[in-house]
């Protein structure tokens, strides 16, 4: 039988951690084995408990969410997911490049919650979709990134990779560029040959290093 996922819950709000416990708990592959209550207990609790996820809030007192994610991947192995209110970009970015694996939103269906703590499990990025579906607008704006990565990719590899990096299907894609799938899967092939990546996850750590999204 496969261990169950074990998992820290880190907010402020003690009803908030009561709820995400029953549910977590009810799963028969995961298992809350501890929870914080601010950013400094987190770190101190990651570090000493080692969980496989910890899902952590932006906004909390003594030490925010963004500067404890800092302070969790420099001493411990356990991946983050960002759980917040908090939709804005910026948010995002931030929460990306210190390390997180993945940016959920409180007001996201249980079903959502659960899919980001699997597939961020199985070494994924995840996205909440609704902040997808926002942030795709942004897809047509210059590329904030290095010269190397402009000389690397083709505009339309560029275009492939946002949405990619943005969580959609090689057919959401080819719906949103009016691309066959199958000549979006040869981009999506071209693009992790180019960037020597073998991994969706990959992929969209490249993007989040480099400003595509």
């Amino acid at each position: 039988m496969r261990s169950r996922i074990k998992l820290l819950l880190v907010d402020d709000h003690a009803v908030l951690r009561s709820g995400l416990k029953l549910l977590l708990n009810l799963q028969q592959d995961m298992i809350v084995i501890g929870e914080a209550k601010s950013g400094l207990e987190a770190v101190e609790k990651a570090k000493g408990l080692n969980p496989d996820i910890i899902l952590l809030d932006i906004s909390m007192p003594d030490m925010g969410g963004l500067e404890a994610l800092e302070k969790i991947k420099k001493n411990c192995t356990s991946k983050v997911l960002i759980l917040t209110m908090h939709s804005d970009k910026q948010y995002l970015q931030k929460a990306l490049k210190k390390g997180a694996s993945g940016y959920a939103l409180k007001q996201a269906a249980d079903t959502e919650l659960l899919l980001a703590i699997r597939e961020v499990t199985q070494g994924e990025i995840y996205l909440d979709p609704n902040l997808s579906q926002r942030l795709v607008k942004s897809m047509y704006l210059p590329v904030q990134g290095g010269k190397d990565s402009d000389s690397v990719l083709t505009e339309r590899e560029k275009e492939v990779l946002k949405l990619i990096a943005l969580g959609y299907t090689n057919k959401e894609i080819g719906q949103s560029l009016q691309r066959s799938v199958k000549t979006v899967e040869t981009h999506k092939s071209r693009i992790m040959g180019k960037l020597h990546c073998e991994k969706r996850s990959g992929l969209v750590r490249y993007a989040i290093d480099h400003g595509y999204i």
